[in-house]
């Protein structure tokens, strides 16, 4: 459990950089070609871990999860890389977070998972906190507001690809099977996004590689591959709850590197998401 979690905290760091590396890049590249390249990178740097450890390549395509796991990642990977041309760093990331109370909703609806009284209190306190986030942008409009939707879409596809993965990673038996799991989900869905992305014909420049490099290896691969095995010790819903943290370093990080100014209603909304979701830990259900 404690080894669990702290994969979960490991994951949760390196997930906060991203959304912050990505909008550094979409001055350059197109939002699907970061996404495409990321994967690429990702793929390669758990083949080369797999080939080091002396695992054989097995890609689970009769495992439904693995399906599953794969159409979310198509989905939110348009969607939260398209949002983040639209909204910013720290916005987009707490929007994403709203993933673990479609979990929740989704576990019910489909798991017949119950649900108690204060994880419906903690979910009210969580939409309160999206609604502060979107405020400023939705007096204003436009581009903006587009862009949040986009992302709370990324939370719907996040949420499945959370279950998918969660339910997976409980049922696996070796670290071999986990980073074939995820290689497998790289890989597939970075060739269904490749079409898309050559209709856009802008090229990474110098200054470029080395956030992508970043971005694939320690913000995906590694990232991805803590949480799984976070997962696999982990209930459904803690393991999803530890995403939430990740927002925390986005704000910190944005507010660094990408000197966002962090507005103090934005910033009571973050707080109320992420107190929502660690209510619902009071509870023992999965």
């Amino acid at each position: 459990m404690n080894r669990g979690l702290a994969l979960g905290f490991a994951a949760a760091f390196l997930w906060g950089t991203h959304s912050v590396i990505v909008q550094f890049l979409t001055e350059d590249i197109g939002a699907i070609q970061i996404a495409t390249m990321r994967l690429y990178i990702a793929a390669a740097t758990l083949l080369i871990v797999l080939k080091v450890l002396g695992q054989a390549i097995s890609i689970p395509t009769r495992n439904k999860y693995f399906w599953l796991a794969t159409g979310a990642t198509f989905i939110n990977f348009i969607l939260f890389h398209l949002g983040l041309e639209r909204t910013n760093a720290a916005s987009a990331m707490v929007l994403e977070n709203t993933a673990p109370f479609f979990v929740l909703l989704f576990l019910f609806l489909f798991f017949r998972a119950p649900v108690t009284w204060t994880e419906a209190g903690a979910t009210l306190i969580a939409v309160s906190g999206v609604s502060l986030i979107v405020y400023p942008d939705l007096v204003q409009g436009g581009i903006r507001l587009s862009g949040d939707v986009m992302e709370i879409g990324a939370g719907v596809s996040w949420a499945f690809f959370l279950i998918a993965s969660s339910r997976a990673m409980q049922a696996s038996q070796s670290t071999g099977e986990r980073l074939n799991f995820l290689f497998g989900i790289f890989t597939v869905t970075a060739l269904l996004l490749t079409p898309v992305a050559m209709f856009d014909a802008s090229v990474p420049s110098h200054d470029d590689l080395l956030p992508l490099a970043i971005l694939g290896v320690l913000a995906t691969a590694l990232a991805y591959y803590f949480w799984y095995e976070a997962a696999a010790v982990l209930s459904t819903m803690t393991a999803t709850l530890l995403f939430a943290l990740s927002v925390v370093f986005t704000f910190i990080n944005a507010a660094i590197f990408l000197n966002e100014p962090i507005l103090p209603l934005q910033a009571v909304g973050a707080a109320m998401i992420v107190s929502g979701i660690f209510l619902t830990t009071l509870t023992g259900n999965e």
